[in-house]
């Protein structure tokens, strides 16, 4: 079960993760500024904003299996749309409806992990699961970019579309829930308010989410930018960094997960708060490296970030679930990432225009290094979930 759940978030993210990676190409053939680069992935972010509370209801209310299906099946098919576009607003319009499709995929995933995980080993399931983001991302950096190179950027959306179908297709064989399996259970005939989802605790933790996603983002859209403009580093070369930095962002999902599960006694807060901490320091060494820099200190640099950027995401799933309960969790999930989507629809794209503007590459770094310092002073009052759960539990 956390195969599939995880083969869904693979071939979600093929797509998801690997428009940013296309970047170059589409800055290229559609004639885009920096910031305008940055809009494709907030057309996606978008998408799944607008969807992820319905996604969060299908999860708690038809389970995770219909979630897994609807949502990539939708993916697969609105990438297939691309080949009629020929212009940027048309583009937009279909990653915004692949975004819609791309809302489902974590919070079946997570209640997935949830139901069939006990606290003590829930970290590093979540942190299993969550690789999904940045292995369909390497998948994506390694694939995407040389078909694009060789057929069109559209056919290369097309393949991701691909795998999302045929990832449908083994949840909608394959994937059975537990028994029991926990749903929404009406006692009354009064609607669910927004209070009842959205907690201090929730706000808070979307806000962090929000501004700590901006050193992914920017690191995943504007790697291969930045490198080519100040160090004369080749585009492919770039994807091929793009590629072990995924990889490092998923070896950090586990890694983390298990330090919150063993180092920190089952503690989401601090093994959330650190890496975003580090990611920080590593925005300032990127931004003010020398021209010249070899390309093996880049390398380890990319790693260290990507391993510590990419890599605090299964956490803070975590702690939104736990302080959620198993009957809310679809929908706070949903909540809770509604209110993470606005930074990423926003930030990264500021990022560029910061560059355009100043034409300062440093500047724009140290900006995003401020931003997620911000991030951790903001999870500081969160109340850790696993009291919650217990009780739930009782």
């Amino acid at each position: 079960m956390l195969g599939l759940a995880l083969l869904a978030q693979v071939a979600a993210s093929v797509v998801a993760q690997g428009v940013p990676t296309l970047a170059p190409f589409l800055q290229a053939d559609l004639g885009l500024t920096r910031a305008e680069v940055g809009m494709f992935n907030s057309a996606l972010v978008a998408g799944s904003l607008v969807a992820m509370f319905g996604a969060g209801w299908v999860v708690d209310m038809k389970g995770e299996r219909a979630a897994l299906v609807w949502g990539t099946t939708l993916m697969g098919l609105a990438c297939f749309a691309v080949l009629a576009t020929h212009g940027f607003l048309p583009a937009l319009a279909v990653l915004f409806a692949v975004g819609i499709g791309s809302a489902f995929p974590t919070p079946a995933g997570s209640k997935a992990v949830t139901s069939w995980f006990p606290i003590e080993r829930r970290g590093l399931a979540m942190g299993v699961r969550q690789t999904g983001i940045p292995l369909g991302g390497a998948l994506a950096a390694a694939t995407l970019p040389h078909l694009a190179a060789r057929f069109g950027w559209r056919v290369a959306v097309v393949v991701g579309g691909l795998a999302c179908l045929a990832a449908a297709l083994a949840c909608q064989a394959a994937y059975r829930e537990p028994t029991p399996t926990p749903r929404v259970v009406t006692t009354h005939h009064r609607l669910p308010r927004l209070a009842d989802f959205l907690t201090r605790d929730i706000l808070l933790l979307g806000a962090c989410g929000a501004l700590a996603t901006m050193g992914q983002f920017v690191l995943i859209t504007y790697l291969a930018i930045f490198l080519k403009e100040t160090q004369g580093i080749a585009v492919t070369t770039s994807a091929t960094l793009l590629v072990f930095a995924q990889l490092a962002g998923a070896a950090g999902r586990i890694l983390w997960g298990v330090a919150s599960d063993r180092v920190f006694q089952h503690r989401r807060r601090p093994a959330f708060m650190l890496p975003i901490a580090l990611s920080a320091l590593g925005a300032l060494a990127l931004g003010w490296l020398p021209a010249g820099t070899p390309l093996t200190l880049i390398a380890a640099l990319v790693m260290a970030q990507a391993f510590c950027t990419l890599g605090w995401h299964g956490n803070w799933i975590a702690l939104v679930a736990e302080i959620a309960g198993p009957e809310k969790q679809g929908r706070t999930i949903g909540i809770a990432m509604s209110l993470m989507y606005p930074g990423i629809i926003l930030l990264p794209p500021l990022f560029g225009w910061v560059v355009d503007r100043t034409h300062s590459w440093p500047g724009a770094w140290s900006a995003l290094a401020l931003v997620l310092l911000v991030s951790v002073l903001l999870i500081l009052p969160v109340t850790e979930g696993t009291l919650h759960e217990r009780r739930a539990r009782t």
